[in-house]
């Protein structure tokens, strides 16, 4: 799985890689985000797009990324309560199995007939 894994990012760069060198001019123009608010307003100062493009892209990445920290954690909470029901599970089955021998050495009753 490790390998696909490696096949499919090193393909994500290299078409980014391919992404910018057919629009490097187009990426080289320099852009100001406006957010107008009614009440304010933010400009951000003059930057190149590519920047823009460069930073939403790690941004995408640190945000993938906490969301794989945390399915790691669900995963190893997870683990951990199946592992404590296994050990409850295997303390419960020794304990039947030693009723169950111990039952089966022990003489069983006899019955005695009726009598009418």
């Amino acid at each position: 799985m490790r390998f696909v894994k490696v096949i499919i990012s090193t393909v994500i760069v290299l078409l980014g890689i391919v992404f910018i060198i057919e629009n490097l001019d187009t990426l080289k123009q320099v852009v100001s985000l406006k957010l107008d608010l009614y009440v304010t307003t933010f400009q951000t100062p003059d930057m190149h797009l590519w920047i823009i493009i460069l930073f939403a892209f790690f941004l995408g990445v640190f945000t993938t990324s906490l969301y794989g920290i945390y399915e790691l954690y669900h995963q190893r909470q997870t683990v951990r309560q199946l592992r404590h029901n296994l050990e409850i599970l295997a303390k419960e089955l020794k304990q039947a199995s030693a009723t169950a021998q111990a039952s089966a050495t022990a003489p069983e009753p006899q019955i005695a007939p009726r009598s009418e």
